[in-house]
């Protein structure tokens, strides 16, 4: 499971520079290209893949979730996403210390031994109540700070949507993640079950964003991507990115977006303030969603 996640991500990452080159040579449509669209140029190819990720997550993870959700009480919710978060501590620690941030690889020791003592193998969170609050990090992050670019968006089914960088980065994290190297018996299904475990705890997070986002209409995609930007770079600033004053959810997107002849909605047709507004409310439950250690991350 795994490998298969990452061969997926590496694959995506490579062959998207070849549909992008194919897309640039097939005619123009009447669709042009807006300034907001810059960060993502193979769109087309995009498109078609969160359109195989909607299908799929509609006819079985949609449901999985919703079914998890209804028979498992909110606590031991809570307690699963506990137990997910501190495994991934040692992969957040690595990219504490190469980022420099002395302090906040401290915080993160401090937790990993507290709640996997105290807290019961990280199920419960009692560093959190004595002051050493949770944060996360990963390689996609560490680059950022090191100056790299986050090159094109790009959206793979099942693993969602990321960047050339920060899918190279999910991959590069698998390393830094005591379990690739842990040889014990059955270590492949204590593998497999986190990645099952931790990819349902992760949809059941996202079900009331996502379904906020497509109750406001418009052009999901968009929405979707908008939405992933602020999320990251709101991990990258280490929350210093956080949006004040946003309005309420009911306030935005009052009038519906313009459907294009082909079925989609025209991103002339969404106004980029409601998209920023709406992106940055989400940010903060996709952002907790994504530091999930699931098949996105694993």
């Amino acid at each position: 499971m795994r490998g298969l996640v990452s061969v997926l991500t590496l694959a995506a990452c490579l062959a998207a520079p070849a549909v992008a080159s194919a897309q640039e040579a097939a005619p123009e449509t009447s669709v042009q290209p807006t300034p907001a669209d810059t960060g993502d140029p193979w769109e087309r190819f995009n498109r078609s893949m969160f359109g195989v990720h909607q299908a799929v997550d509609g006819a079985v993870l949609e449901p999985v979730a919703r079914g998890y959700r209804a028979v498992t009480p909110r606590p031991l919710r809570t307690g699963v996403v506990n137990f997910l978060r501190n495994l991934k501590s040692p992969v957040t620690f690595a990219n504490d210390v190469l980022q420099g941030e002395v302090g906040r690889a401290g915080n993160t020791a401090g937790r990993f031994a507290i709640n996997t003592t105290i807290g019961i193998a990280g199920i419960f969170d009692p560093a959190a109540s004595m002051g050493l609050d949770r944060h996360d990090e990963d390689f996609g992050q560490t680059l950022a700070v090191w100056g790299v670019p986050s090159g094109p968006y790009l959206f793979v089914p099942l693993l969602g949507p990321t960047t050339v960088r920060d899918g190279a980065g999910r991959i590069v994290d698998i390393a830094f993640d005591p379990l690739t190297w842990a040889d014990f018996d059955d270590v492949d299904t204590a593998r497999a079950a986190r990645t099952v475990v931790a990819g349902i705890a992760q949809r059941e997070a996202l079900l009331d964003p996502i379904d906020l986002m497509e109750a406001q209409g418009g052009d999901l995609y968009l929405t979707y991507r908008a939405t992933y930007e602020v999320a990251r770079e709101a991990a990258i600033q280490n929350g210093r990115a956080a949006v004040e004053d946003s309005p309420d959810f009911e306030d935005m997107y009052e009038e519906p977006a313009t459907n294009t002849p082909d079925g989609g909605a025209s991103a002339e047709a969404i106004e980029p303030q409601a998209d920023e507004i709406q992106a940055a409310e989400n940010s903060v439950v996709f952002t907790e969603a994504l530091a999930l250690p699931t098949s996105l991350t694993d």
